[in-house]
């Protein structure tokens, strides 16, 4: 959540629209990932390893899902930052556990208990109460505050694609096809839309370098890898922090505004995440993803590594 965080206020301290900052990261990012993809592959069969098995179409569809969902989100939100400030669009993440929660029990078949959902209201509540307050305060935009509600709805989508992938595809091979796919979608946005993608100063290469490199790669690589062990329900609640982390980001490096509407709403959306992932529902809902992890059988050439047998 904290490289997360950086993202947003890398994209405001760019002298480009959204799309454009978008194109360049995504492009940079795919280069990256695919880089880090194929030196993983090398360095495994160097060391004898198994080499992994061809991806076929079947697994074919997560990176295509995830990097399409991915590429509009991208636009959605860049997009959203560039109408409005770091802390509006963060703060409309809150609205993330209801969409994540409706897909992870059409794809997952998580039931969260009562206890996690009344927390998770706790939290929707607050990061409402901010939104409200955002997109009619002194940097507000309706439209804006549109597409990051839109922007949250893609994420979504992106994030099952992700947790859905674990049991079929390598961590790498994964995020390299979906950003890969994202570029391709952002392209076609920014060529339909005749979106200057070659006015970027030298400032902004380094944004969108920095952008493909902290919450692009490695970000992603840590929320992926563990979501074998994880429920898809806890990494939303835990991301509603995100707003409270950004805008101090925000506020440090732009002096965005941080008003007394924002700390009191950021308060309840933090006791909110902490009462949800910490009850006993949450905890049960932790247990029960972990074991299935442990039960499913490795798929993936990352997950080679096996627990030790019991003596």
């Amino acid at each position: 959540m904290v490289l997360y965080s950086t993202g947003p206020v890398m994209v405001q301290g760019s002298s480009v629209s959204g799309p454009v900052f978008s194109f360049w990261r995504l492009w940079i990012g795919a280069g990256l990932l695919g880089s880090l993809a194929v030196a993983s592959d090398l360095r495994r069969r160097g060391r004898g390893g198994r080499p992994p098995r061809p991806v076929g179409l079947a697994r074919r569809r997560w990176p295509l899902i995830g990097g399409a969902c991915f590429g509009l989100h991208q636009l959605m939100m860049f997009s959203a930052v560039k109408m409005t400030s770091v802390v509006d669009v963060t703060l409309m993440g809150a609205l993330a556990p209801v969409v994540t929660a409706l897909g992870a029990w059409w794809v997952f078949r998580e039931r969260p208990g009562r206890r996690f959902y009344a927390w998770s209201l706790v939290a929707i509540a607050g990061g409402a109460y901010l939104a409200v307050g955002a997109s009619s305060g002194p940097t507000g935009n309706p439209g804006g505050m549109a597409l990051a509600a839109a922007n949250v709805v893609f994420f979504a989508g992106f994030f099952l694609a992700s947790k859905r992938s674990r049991d079929e595809i390598g961590v790498l091979d994964f995020l390299a096809g979906v950003v890969l796919v994202a570029a391709v979608v952002v392209s076609g946005y920014a060529v339909l839309a005749g979106e200057a993608i070659g006015g970027m100063t030298r400032t902004d290469l380094l944004l969108a370098t920095a952008g493909a490199a902290g919450p692009g790669a490695l970000g992603h690589f840590v929320m992926t890898w563990p979501l074998r062990w994880v429920p898809a329900n806890i990494p939303p609640v835990m991301r509603l922090a995100q707003p409270a982390i950004a805008g101090v980001l925000a506020l440090i490096a732009f002096g965005e505004p941080l008003t007394w509407t924002h700390l009191a709403g950021g308060l309840v959306v933090v006791v909110g995440a902490a009462g949800a992932i910490t009850s006993r529902a949450g905890r049960a809902l932790r247990a029960e993803a972990r074991q299935a992890g442990q039960r499913t059988p490795s798929a993936a050439p990352d997950r080679e590594v096996t627990a030790p047998t019991a003596r």
